[in-house]
């Protein structure tokens, strides 16, 4: 069996929706190459379709699936005021007859933009907290399911961003997309740059690596925490999902197989870099690709740095995933 053919295999284990528009096109960025020097291929992730489309989706085919199979009338969740997940989960839930509640760090509003707009037409009902603690916000989510539970309904909860063993099953697949359009194109990269920050999107795709036995590296760029602790954060759920799977694997393997780099963190999340605003406007002017200021920003921001300090070569084939959130543009 191919590396691909093995992660299907695994995958067909596991009911999802189909929600997302996949697979996703995967192009080279041919100014962007000729400007940097190595081959530098796009994994087009913010064209999933569906609510704007983001790597959010590919999730939510898993996880709205888990909650309908168990029942579920109510999902709940929790992030920023202009988070991707929580705009796509309010629309996913929507859809699905299922009523979402977002607990939203930040103060309400006068006028909700971008996202948060998004959230309100899909008909979320929305709890704002001015805080950016994420304890608190896990707390409030947590009361509010057992509010609901108490209420005689049977609410979903789900952590910030999806990022858990059910969720991750999506980047499982988009791992196996990568690996069967490579075969079909005869391209092999050797490394893949992808924005880390609940940790779901890179720990999928790690596991998607363990499983095949792809020889490639797998770097995140953090966007949300210093390396270390999301190195811990990545291999947690990469752990989770690979029990999930039934799969056997070596846990010291699984550890070299998880790198972050934090260098392109800045302040913290959602405080944007000049580094990052250069990025989204080579981006846009070379390629016509739009990045955002949180997530795909400062992952390019990374690659474009590896490119130019001769981390990676003018002869290597990196692909670069764009998670989407160019939404986050119109705030």
């Amino acid at each position: 069996m191919d590396r691909s053919g093995k992660l299907y295999s695994v995958l067909n284990n596991f009911e999802k929706l189909n929600l997302s528009l996949i697979p996703t096109p995967m192009q080279r960025l041919e100014n962007l190459s000729n400007q940097l020097g190595p081959n530098i291929y796009c994994k087009r992730d913010d064209m999933t379709g569906f609510a704007f489309g983001g790597n959010k989706t590919r999730k939510l085919d898993y996880l709205i699936k888990d909650a309908i199979r168990a029942g579920a009338d109510s999902i709940v969740t929790f992030g920023s005021n202009q988070s991707n997940w929580c705009r796509m989960t309010a629309s996913a839930g929507s859809v699905n007859g299922l009523q979402v509640y977002l607990i939203l760090a930040g103060s309400k509003p006068d006028k909700p933009t971008a996202n948060l707009l998004l959230d309100h037409l899909s008909g979320a009902i929305i709890t704002h907290i001015d805080t950016g603690d994420e304890e608190v916000l896990i707390n409030a989510a947590m009361q509010k399911t057992a509010e609901i539970s108490k209420a005689g309904k049977n609410p979903y909860y789900v952590a910030v961003g999806g990022s858990n063993a059910v969720g991750s099953l999506g980047y499982i697949r988009a791992f196996a997309e990568i690996l069967e359009e490579s075969e079909k194109r005869g391209i092999e990269f050797s490394r893949i740059i992808v924005s880390s920050g609940s940790a779901g999107t890179q720990a999928g795709l790690v596991v998607g690596k363990v499983i095949s036995g792809w020889g490639g590296s797998v770097t995140g760029m953090s966007i949300s925490r210093n390396s270390n602790e999301q190195e811990e954060n990545v291999c947690k759920v990469a752990v989770e999902t690979l029990e999930l799977t039934g799969v056997n694997y070596d846990i010291s393997k699984l550890k070299e197989a998880v790198f972050v780099d934090d260098n392109y963190l800045g302040e913290g999340y959602r405080r944007n870099t000049d580094e990052c605003h250069e990025a989204i406007e080579m981006f846009a002017r070379t390629e016509g690709i739009f990045l955002d200021e949180v997530y795909t920003g400062k992952a390019a921001a990374g690659l474009i740095d590896y490119a130019k300090w001769g981390k990676i070569k003018p002869d290597e084939n990196i692909l670069f995933v764009h998670t989407g959130g160019n939404v986050q543009l119109f705030e």
